[in-house]
């Protein structure tokens, strides 16, 4: 929908605003102006500030191009000057002053000089700045009256010997953002159009926003109507009737599967479409130009109906049943001997040459045996591979890290993981011998890795791998992996659970040109929240370590797990609180912010997580669920199992072998509860004080109850996992 220009619209429209009151009547500061306006051509410009106390611009506020003078003052009478220089795009600035807890705010504007009415080509707003108005004569190359909004609010492409160029919003004749305004104007594919407005890019899309219709000449070429919307996926021929006001007239094609076959005797053109051997749709266009007139077609042809099985159906069949891949089975890892393939929900190992000569984000249909190999299932004997789409988005999903419970660990699928130890090659094996485990017992081994992966240059050093578990071969010895990614290994790295960035650190990082893989996590305190949209059930807000700036945004973010914001719980969070975060990070160069991408997900508020567990091993209560229900005098006559990280030691006492220390879901201090002197594993007493560690996650099991007004793990309770490790 068409919002994004609506807000900035909508930011221009507002008076000055302020935390607490309306502008020039808060008690501990004013401003004489609520608005300025700095030349196109560079300047300055003032406001009187008038305050109680000592105050300060909030550095956040003030974007590059601005310059704000002095940053601080003191109590009484002083003046503010803000300069910028010259511009050939419009700037807007929104400058906080904060003083005695109060915020006052001065909007700050710099209009672009509007370029002359003289006609640009397309190659010309392409490459002009931002924030310009060009007038542009072309041709309406492509409109899709087949979308709603594109229809409600005019968004079209314009083309002409130089280029196309997105128009995003068309002005009807009143002026008006929407309703249906080429209709209004009665623009259709082909006429030529003279328009005029602003140049943006979005997304490296370059728009010319909300333009204003200078004329309108109907086209000397029409095309009588095809009688489908879309073609069938099989070999398919049709008739194109044009009319034309001039000639020659040229038709042509853009693609090779429609070909224009024919000019039939009553003068229609006889045009062939290939049948669509993917389940894709596909378009084409049929360009008809005369001298001056251009008018262009678009052809939809269908995709042919998928037939096969999914990954998850396929791992349920029977070994050596033949089967057939749908074709949306994205190869999500590679060896030299093989591909992983995966449905979004399961993955696969496809172990033939035919296989390994696919390429990551291939979506593949193949015919093949359905086996079991290293207690796994698999697929040989492939045939009929047909790559029905490339470059699809590869995600994987959270690798489940198995190092300190490698010497147990198995697995009936090709579940994702990770696992860290010495990489030893040796000729065409590449093994990783475990820390602590005896190497005639245990090893990793890395399946056939490609190229890409470098494997070969982390010989001899300790790392990390992830991938796709590849089954348990020599008897249980060698713990197979198909690897995604190798690094070097770093002992509690950031971004984890047990040490997530700060705010105000991970946009530093991401600024200064790196940006984390993967899924981490962030903590940080809301400085600002810009909205909790219980439509589309995400909310907006802005974090910094100390919650003093906006620093990073969570953008799009979702309530507890990924689940939508409602009206019963948009309250959940406010101004200063304390939040956990967890997704993919990036940066938005356009606004300069480092942010959260749209998915990402609360983990806690202020400590507290979504309340999860039964209190037995197979499923241990969080510290959350088990503190509140304590905390709301629930009694348990029996003892139960409790999953945390430790954000607090009081002690290790070497004399009784006890240790007094606190849990938390996230490793802070905000909601935690106690584990009151308990013991190591079995109820053994502990030995030394750097047996457990700050940000430790421990699974407790004993009895449990309220002290005083502290939810606690009663004496005699004992430590059952640390860090994944059971003994």
């Amino acid at each position: 929908m068409k919002f994004r220009y609506f807000l900035a619209a909508l930011f221009l429209s507002l008076a000055v605003g302020c935390v607490q009151e309306e502008i020039g009547t808060l008690s501990e500061i004013q401003v004489s102006e609520s608005y300025v306006s700095i030349d196109v051509n560079g300047g300055s410009a003032s406001v009187n500030v008038t305050a109680s106390e000592s105050w300060q611009v909030d550095a956040s506020s003030v974007p590059s191009w601005l310059t704000v003078s002095p940053m601080s003052g003191a109590a009484g009478n002083g003046q503010l000057t803000f300069s910028a220089g010259s511009t050939k795009a419009t700037n807007k600035a929104e400058v906080k002053i904060n003083c005695a807890g109060q915020t006052q705010y001065v909007n700050v504007i710099q209009y672009a000089a509007k370029v002359e009415p003289t006609v640009s080509t397309a190659a010309q707003v392409i490459a002009g700045d931002d924030g310009m108005t060009f007038r542009m004569s072309g041709v309406c190359s492509r409109y899709d009256t087949g979308n709603a909004n594109a229809v409600l609010y005019g968004n079209w492409y314009i083309t002409d010997d130089t280029g196309t160029v997105y128009i995003y919003g068309t002005l009807d004749k009143k002026g008006q953002t929407k309703g249906n305004p080429l209709t209004a104007w009665g623009i259709e594919v082909g006429d030529h159009v003279v328009i005029e407005g602003p140049k943006s890019t979005y997304n490296g899309t370059v728009e010319l926003v909300d333009v204003t219709v200078i004329s309108v000449t109907k086209s000397l070429i029409s095309v009588g109507d095809l009688g489908f919307d879309e073609l069938p996926y099989a070999d398919t021929t049709f008739n194109l009737s044009v009319s034309a006001k001039e000639s020659p007239i040229l038709v042509a094609s853009d693609s090779d599967w429609l070909q224009i076959a024919d000019v039939n005797a009553d003068g229609t053109y006889q045009l062939h479409a290939n049948a669509n051997e993917r389940t894709g749709k596909r378009t084409a266009t049929v360009t008809i130009k005369g001298p001056t007139a251009i008018k262009t077609v678009e052809i939809t042809q269908a995709g042919t109906p998928a037939t096969g099985a999914s990954i998850t159906e396929i791992i349920a069949a029977e070994d050596n049943d033949q089967v057939q891949t749908l074709p949306n089975s994205i190869v999500v890892a590679l060896t030299t001997r093989g591909a992983i393939l995966s449905d979004g929900t399961s993955a696969i190992y496809a172990f033939g040459n035919s296989a390994a000569a696919l390429k990551i984000g291939d979506g593949v249909k193949m015919a093949a045996r359905k086996t079991t190999y290293n207690g796994v299932p698999e697929l040989d004997n492939i045939s009929d591979v047909f790559v029905d789409s490339e470059g699809n988005a590869v995600t994987y999903p959270d690798a489940k890290d198995i190092t300190a419970s490698v010497e147990e660990y198995s697995a009936s699928v090709a579940e994702y993981i990770k696992f860290s130890g010495t990489l030893k090659v040796s000729g065409n094996y590449y093994n990783v011998e475990f820390d602590g485990v005896d190497p005639d017992v245990k090893q990793g081994s890395i399946v056939y890795p490609v190229d890409a992966l470098d494997a070969k240059a982390w010989d001899g050093k300790k790392i990390t791998i992830t991938g796709y578990f590849n089954g348990l071969s020599s008897k249980g010895k060698f713990v197979n992996i198909v690897a995604t990614k190798i690094q070097e290994f770093v002992d509690n790295p950031k971004g984890t659970l047990r040490n997530p960035y700060g705010a105000t650190e991970i946009a530093a990082l991401i600024k200064g040109g790196t940006i984390p893989e993967g899924k981490v996590y962030v903590r940080g305190i809301i400085n600002k929240i810009d909205n909790v949209d219980t439509g589309y059930g995400n909310a907006q807000y802005w974090l910094s370590t100390d919650g003093t700036t906006a620093d990073f945004e969570a953008y799009r973010s979702m309530y507890y797990g990924g689940e939508k914001w409602t009206e019963d719980n948009k309250d959940a969070i406010k101004e200063g609180d304390e939040v956990l975060l967890y997704g993919e990070v990036t940066y938005y160069a356009k606004n300069d912010v480092a942010e959260f991408k749209q998915g990402n997900y609360l983990i806690t508020i202020n400590g507290k997580a979504l309340p999860e567990g039964d209190g037995t091993e197979a499923s241990p209560y969080n510290v959350t669920k088990l503190a509140e229900m304590l905390l709301a005098g629930e009694t348990f006559a029996d003892q139960v199992y409790a999953k945390g990280i430790i954000s607090q030691i009081d002690n290790v006492n070497l004399e009784f072998g006890n240790a007094q220390y606190w849990l938390s879901d996230d490793g802070t201090k905000l909601f935690q509860m106690e584990v009151y002197r308990g013991f190591w594993f079995g109820g053994e007493k502990f030995t030394s004080e750097d047996q457990i560690a700050l940000g430790d996650e421990v699974v407790v099991y004993g009895k449990v109850k309220v002290y005083k007004t502290t939810p606690e793990f009663d004496a005699n309770n004992r430590i059952i996992s640390l860090n994944g490790k059971t003994e």
